[in-house]
């Protein structure tokens, strides 16, 4: 998908990081969509991004922040006026959704993971102990007193 020059011109305007926007800008916001829509497009991965989109890395980050953000929702909602805008804006906003629905899956499955192991590692702790104190009671033999007082 390849943004023509009116949708460029409605969406220009409300693209963060401009030269008139404080602190940092965006070297290319126009390069950037394009970038977002080539791997929204291809289904490819970042690191696939053709060179002249610029550093996949540098997008990648970026359409992150954006996503967290919500501006890709926010831009498919306030240009909801031009159909074909909108569909590719949907496309990204599906894209970013899956992003963040895989990211939230991964630190799941790494907080169960964690989770998991710590119970291993706790339920190994149990069981030194016990044979530890299987020894201990069989190295005591009769000895009733220990017994009793043993915790």
């Amino acid at each position: 998908m390849d943004l023509r020059e009116e949708h460029w011109q409605k969406l220009k305007p409300l693209l963060l990081g401009g030269d008139a926007d404080p602190g940092a800008t965006g070297r290319d916001n126009r390069l950037f969509l394009q970038a977002i829509l080539w791997v929204v497009d291809s289904r490819s991965k970042w690191s696939a991004l053709p060179p002249e989109f610029g550093r996949w890395q540098t997008a990648y980050v970026r359409f992150m922040r954006w996503n967290q953000a919500d501006i890709w929702r926010q831009l498919a909602n306030r240009l909801s006026d031009d159909s074909e805008l909108q569909k590719k804006l949907e496309a990204i906003v599906a894209f970013g959704d899956e992003y963040t629905r895989r990211a939230t899956q991964r630190l799941t499955n790494k907080g169960n993971r964690d989770a998991y192991s710590s119970m291993l590692g706790k339920a190994a702790r149990q069981k030194s102990c016990a044979s530890i104190e299987e020894n201990t009671m069989a190295g005591a033999g009769s000895n009733w007193i220990w017994l009793l007082t043993r915790k």
